[in-house]
């Protein structure tokens, strides 16, 4: 069996190892050492990855009670060197140490058990069981796990027989080994658990909870921890900066000022919107009286799809019409019709697939169609699909 020496120090950086077996599975190749500083992938927790000699090690898995290395290709030394990606290792020792102590705070707080965790890559996440969280929930337990950060306990890891260890701490393995590994955060918590870990708490740094979610009957907490709870403060801090420049007030007043800023915006976008309906009802009754044979079609240059698609409804409304518009910088056209009998936009809309490509859809009295093409086939389209029509092609812009 492979010598886990990240169980017994996960602080050490490079090893020495001797290949006991390689295995090909599906194109890729797999090695086994009698020992290994990198962690496999389980326990909500990643695999590490580093190098072996010189070459990359993609991923880390545990097969029948070994542990297998992806590399590129076959490794020509029977003696090498496992070097640690310690930067991502150590990321994986904050997150999980936090997961553990946040777990550990939700239950001393307000009895909530933690389902299930998973360390992702840019945000963890624990399933609690609760469908009842709320933002006063999340400030006190932000607060005692501050606390518990600050006081800076010891964390150990040790392995006791299966029969001296708490069956209440036994409950979520799936089996019955004759050892089991524990990691214990001194005067806080002791949990079963197989990942890495920092030895003193205080070098989590910190640990922020940034969403919350029901998620089937639980409610999922997303947070982030160390070196990425800092790069989201950070974050946060320049977006908030750049909000209190704009603002011109202290970044403690943006709430208290944005709320009037909003305010101030759902005015102005009410007088906007009444305006812009004027405008394109405007411009639509003269379109209207220009048409001809029941046919609107115009060209734009550059136009913004949703006010196509605006003018277009209001052209339908009319009547007994039919409306074509293009946008050619975005190489959008907008088909409407104020029955299909008039014009069947879904017909025209994959008769356009069908002949250029493209993509779009609708149903047969509006669809939108995206795609590359000319005026010349255009016009040859034109008449083999919409018939006799003499439809007059303004040019606006």
């Amino acid at each position: 069996m492979t010598k886990k020496i990240y169980e017994i120090d996960p602080y050490i950086k490079e090893c020495f190892a001797t290949i006991q077996d390689t295995k090909f599975i599906n194109g890729e190749t797999w090695v086994c050492f009698d020992q290994t500083n990198l962690y496999p992938e389980g326990g909500g927790q990643p695999s590490d990855v580093g190098f072996i000699n010189q070459s990359p090690v993609l991923d880390v898995q545990l097969y029948d009670g070994q542990i297998y290395h992806k590399v590129f290709e076959p490794i020509d030394r029977v003696r090498v060197k496992i070097h640690l990606d310690f930067e991502r290792r150590f990321d994986h020792m904050q997150q999980h140490s936090g997961q553990h102590l946040l777990s550990a705070v939700w239950k001393e707080l307000f009895e909530f058990e933690t389902v299930s965790f998973h360390l992702g890559k840019d945000v963890c996440t624990i399933d609690l069981q609760t469908d009842n969280i709320d933002d006063v929930h999340i400030n006190e337990v932000e607060n005692r796990v501050a606390e518990y950060i600050f006081e800076n306990p010891t964390i150990e890891s040790y392995v006791l027989p299966y029969d001296e260890v708490d069956y209440e701490k036994l409950i979520k393995l799936k089996e019955k080994p004759d050892f089991v590994r524990l990691v214990e955060i001194e005067g806080i918590d002791l949990s079963t658990c197989c990942g890495t870990h920092v030895s003193m708490l205080g070098e989590i740094g910190m640990i922020k909870m940034v969403g919350s979610e029901k998620y089937k009957q639980n409610t999922r907490i997303s947070f982030v921890c160390g070196k990425r709870a800092l790069n989201y403060f950070q974050a946060v801090y320049n977006s908030s900066q750049e909000v209190s420049n704009k603002l011109n007030v202290p970044a403690t007043n943006i709430n208290e000022r944005f709320s009037e800023f909003y305010h101030e915006y759902q005015l102005l976008k009410k007088k906007y919107q009444k305006l812009y309906e004027k405008d394109i009802y405007h411009e639509a009754n003269v379109l209207v009286k220009n048409v001809e044979h029941g046919f609107v079609h115009v060209k734009w240059s550059d136009r913004p799809i949703q006010e196509m698609k605006d003018l277009a409804k209001m052209i339908i409304e009319t009547g007994e019409k039919a409306v074509i518009f293009c946008s050619r910088k975005h190489h959008t056209w907008i088909f409407a019709s104020s029955s299909s009998q008039i014009f069947n936009v879904s017909t025209c809309i994959q008769s356009l697939k069908e002949s250029f490509g493209g993509k779009g859809g609708g149903n047969p009295v509006f669809g939108q169609w995206v795609g590359e093409i000319n005026d010349e086939q255009w016009e040859q389209f034109k008449q083999q699909t919409i018939g006799d029509f003499d439809i007059k092609t303004t040019y606006n812009g």
